[in-house]
């Protein structure tokens, strides 16, 4: 009974270990504490004329799957969390889906926001009484000098199918910054490189 005792804490102990991955100048860590298995998948990097974005893609099935995107900008840009609520809100309903709630919220130490959205009867691309979450937040928010808005350089969006306490624990758990993964800590393989996953790029037209 000792033994196996000890094989179960050992395990739960394995299991909480939080996983990390190199994406472009950043290293992502997070937890989602779920007994949903599920798979990393780094984004090929994807440059437009004003930002590079790196992603990376959780998934366990098509319909249950998360992105994270990080938006380097060239320049300081308007980050004022107020003007990306409606942009969010606008994006999950030309995907078909009803906003039931926005809340603020602190991501990674910083203001951010989840918004949480409900398909609507037309939709018939996701299984009825599915929930997609957008949730939204900058590294490097300042207010600017100029008037009531924010600029920042680096922005950091999540889009979410996984359940309620899944997509809770990865929020919670979110740590993006600067620099090197360990050697030792378990990393999402590349993706060959090939045109972003039609059904949940970076941070646009999710669904």
């Amino acid at each position: 009974m000792l033994a196996i005792a000890s094989v179960l804490m050992l395990s739960t102990l394995a299991a909480a270990v939080p996983e990390s991955s190199q994406l472009g100048p950043f290293v992502v860590t997070f937890d989602m504490n779920t007994n949903l298995q599920h798979q990393l998948r780094v984004m090929p990097e994807f440059e437009t004329p004003t930002a590079t974005i790196y992603g990376m893609e959780i998934f366990t099935d098509n319909n249950t799957k998360a992105v994270l995107a990080i938006n380097q900008y060239t320049g300081p840009t308007d980050s004022t969390l107020g003007l990306y609520k409606q942009l969010s809100a606008m994006d999950v309903a030309l995907n078909f889906f009803n906003v039931t709630n926005v809340v603020d919220r602190t991501i990674d130490g910083k203001e951010g926001y989840l918004l949480t959205s409900v398909p609507i009867e037309q939709n018939t691309r996701v299984p009825a009484g599915t929930m997609l979450y957008r949730a939204s937040y900058w590294l490097d928010s300042t207010m600017c000098p100029c008037g009531p808005v924010s600029v920042g350089t680096t922005s950091v969006d999540l889009t979410s199918s996984y359940p309620q306490d899944a997509t809770e624990n990865l929020l919670n758990s979110l740590r993006v910054v600067k620099g090197e993964a360990a050697a030792a800590a378990p990393a999402a393989a590349p993706a060959a490189a090939a045109p972003m996953s039609q059904d949940m790029p970076p941070a646009q037209n999710t669904y």
